[in-house]
């Protein structure tokens, strides 16, 4: 921990204390906050940002991560009311999750270990299209995951983001000078031959069980029923 990370991780300590129901208590550590903003020329506004956390996922090789994967991200960020961003690497391309607490955290290890699930079941339903032409894979492949995708978001609960929250992660972002970039991938005009990947993917992401993790859990629970 950097000098300046002790120093606000001090008068964040003094601000909860300010809310103390001890009248005495609470205006001296108000004053003591104070003190040690003005001191050390730290704003209200960085105070409240360094609450703010992130944590990184591999999200693999392609600049332009296929459809259903970008789908993958927004159900994590959903169920774990994080923001998510991408970061274009030379060798891959990473999500960072922008959020309070563990929650990045939590949201980083539950998107690998679902993509790891969604790849590996995603290579096993292609393997079964031997009778069709490499293009045609591809496609039932990925809407067999994007099924796989949406089976899964019909059963997560979702950690709504309060709008206090939402401004401070856009300032936080702001002031680092990343942009937001929304990355949708290849979207598959559906055939009527496409049914039976829709079918199994949504079968198969049924097995998949996404739930919260607790403060004192910071390592999200995944389950396979």
């Amino acid at each position: 921990m950097s000098e300046n990370d002790r120093i606000l991780d001090k008068i964040k300590k003094c601000m909860a204390l300010a809310g103390s129901s001890n009248e005495h208590e609470a205006a001296s550590a108000l004053r003591q906050a104070q003190a040690l903003m003005k001191k050390h020329g730290i704003s209200h506004d960085e105070v409240r940002l360094s609450n703010v956390e992130s944590a990184t996922a591999n999200a693999g090789k392609s600049k332009n991560p296929p459809r259903y994967n970008h789908m993958l991200v927004h159900l994590i960020s959903s169920a774990f009311s994080v923001r998510p961003i991408y970061h274009e690497g030379f060798e891959f391309t990473r999500i960072e999750f922008i959020g309070f607490d563990s929650q990045p955290e939590i949201a980083s290890y539950c998107y690998e270990v679902l993509n790891r699930q969604l790849t590996k079941d995603r290579a096993a339903y292609q393997k079964t299209l031997s009778r069709y032409k490499r293009a045609n894979k591809i496609r039932k492949a990925d809407l067999f995951a994007e099924a796989w995708v949406n089976s899964v978001y019909s059963k997560i609960s979702k950690l709504a983001m309060s709008e206090e929250q939402a401004e401070m992660i856009d300032q936080f972002i702001s002031k680092r000078g990343d942009a937001l970039t929304a990355i949708q991938g290849r979207k598959h005009k559906m055939k009527r031959e496409d049914c039976d990947a829709v079918f199994e993917g949504i079968a198969a992401g049924k097995n998949a069980n996404l739930f919260h993790g607790t403060g004192q859990d910071r390592r999200a629970a995944l389950t396979q029923q």
